[in-house]
């Protein structure tokens, strides 16, 4: 399970501009916690219209002009070609006036542009009503410049049942602009869409798990159809090189799916995050359904208004679903060069190797890998599984041993080497059998060569830095056979095509 403790954020600061943050009275905050202590989800309250608050001071009240401006940052963020081709279930977008931040903020929504989801699950911060848990709005609609979106009140009433941290508490809503902001957005890039409004205060670990959890539940039935939304700005009032310095760090956490760096450089104020609540429950989710985090952009208020003594930070990010087979991000990469040096250190000192079984659920997927080793920029053992065989962290600690001790062309490494020795991984696709030499593209394919009981494998990086052509890696790859060089042009020789994701220490 993640392992976070309560965060608490940064929005409780007092400020006074649209890309700032607000608070009330201590007093008022009080009454607002023990209210909410009390209230439950009744599914009568909000059958009202909620009207916008903010149209016109935080974003434009005119519906021709919003939407224009709307349209007008979707199309300086780029096109369909700079979306992910990976199914999106989740966003990043900061919350200030759009003169600040809905540039940022485009980035975000053109990922989701046009895509047939029917609920968006909005969570935020609040920013004047304090509270001790999640608050939800659970029926009526939301209007804006733009028209009016209905609260999608199944979803909600599943939520709030699954979630006892959760209630209804309209007060939450009234003047929080956290959520109003997005919704316009959402009107411009969906069509045919509901709502399910959700601010957030003090969580517990508990808190975030039993609703990630909920989240996770809803993407499995409602396949394709929910889309979640955190609304965060960033870093608060620092100077615009330390706020793009903080605020970068922040992005790589949040990137890397890191929930416990995050939450630890969060308490201690190495970073900021206004709506880290709705940030660390989104990432938790991603982790739980082997999803991936784009950076997409980032920008802070010194690039609008000039003024970069006190900045505030946007970030726009995009949460994705990893196919099998796909890529590993940073952390997963990490975690696999770990598990290959403690098996090294393991087999040479100890004699013995008990590689654990890792939480990141990439690593479980049975994958082709080749191990090598280097000492001092030289070769000192490579070997791989060709084909899947076991899942990927249990393939790298095997091979590990087997670069070290079993390569024919070596002698075992010994622990007086364990210093110098060097680890790269080659994680492969699966074999793709070619027909044609001109498929191959030199530095992205590697080549696997098979007649009779003869085999041969070279990786991609072999060819790249011999500056092979097409033809001479074919010959190399066939006398790796152990046969004659000209042997990949026989019809009963196997040519075969992979790449290879390639990473070291």
């Amino acid at each position: 399970m993640d392992n976070i403790e309560p965060v608490q954020s940064s929005m409780f600061k007092v400020v006074n501009r649209k890309h700032q943050c607000n608070i009330v009275p201590v007093v008022l905050c009080i009454i607002c916690v023990v209210l909410l202590s009390t209230a439950g989800f009744a599914e009568d309250v909000l059958v009202r219209v909620k009207k916008p608050v903010f149209a016109g001071s935080f974003y434009p009240g005119e519906r021709s002009v919003l939407a224009g401006t709307i349209d007008g940052y979707m199309k300086e963020a780029g096109s369909q070609k700079d979306r992910t081709s990976s199914p999106v279930f989740g966003i990043i977008a900061p919350h200030a006036g759009y003169q600040y931040s809905g540039r940022v903020a485009a980035y975000a929504y053109n990922q989701v542009k046009g895509k047939p989801y029917t609920t968006v699950i909005l969570m935020g911060p609040t920013h004047r009503v304090p509270l001790n848990g999640a608050a939800i709005y659970p029926s009526g609609s939301w209007e804006t410049p733009l028209g009016r979106v209905q609260v999608d009140h199944d979803i909600a009433k599943k939520l709030a049942d699954r979630c006892p941290f959760m209630k209804n508490y309209p007060i939450a809503f009234e003047r929080e602009h956290s959520l109003e902001v997005q919704v316009p957005f959402l009107q411009r890039a969906l069509k045919d869409f509901k709502i399910v409004p959700i601010v957030m205060g003090m969580m517990e670990g508990d808190d975030y798990r039993t609703l990630s959890d909920a989240l996770c539940e809803l993407l499995k039935q409602h396949a394709g159809k929910v889309l979640i939304v955190a609304s965060s700005d960033m870093s608060h009032f620092h100077s615009y090189r330390e706020a793009n310095r903080m605020d970068r760090l922040t992005l790589k956490e949040i990137g890397d799916l890191d929930t416990g760096r995050l939450a630890a450089g969060l308490t201690k104020n190495d970073y900021e995050l206004c709506g880290s609540q709705a940030v660390m429950t989104l990432m938790m989710v991603a982790k739980k359904v082997n999803g991936e985090a784009k950076v997409l952009h980032y920008a802070n208020s010194g690039d609008v208004t000039e003024d970069k003594n006190r900045v505030v930070g946007y970030g726009a990010v995009a949460f994705s679903l990893r196919e099998a087979g796909a890529g590993l991000n940073k952390r997963e990469q990490k975690a696999l060069l770990a598990c290959a040096r403690k098996t090294l250190e393991e087999a040479v000192t100890l004699e013995k190797i008990a590689p654990a079984e890792p939480k990141e659920k990439a690593l479980l997927e049975k994958r082709g890998v080749f191990v090598t080793l280097t000492k001092n920029g030289r070769l000192r053992g490579c070997i791989g599984y060709i084909t899947p065989v076991v899942p990927l962290y249990r393939a790298v600690s095997d091979m590990t041993v087997s670069a070290a001790s079993r390569d024919p062309r070596f002698p075992p490494v010994a622990k007086e080497e364990l210093k110098d020795i060097h680890i790269e991984i080659s994680v492969l696709s699966p074999l793709k059998n070619i027909d044609d030499p001109q498929e191959i593209e030199i530095g992205k394919h590697g080549l696997f060569i098979v007649r009779g009981n003869n085999q041969g494998l070279l990786l991609p990086q072999v060819a790249a830095e011999y500056m092979w052509s097409r033809e001479e890696f074919l010959k190399q790859t066939c006398r790796k056979a152990g046969l004659p060089s000209n042997a990949w042009r026989d019809k009963e020789t196997k040519v075969y095509s992979f790449s290879a994701q390639i990473f070291s220490e």
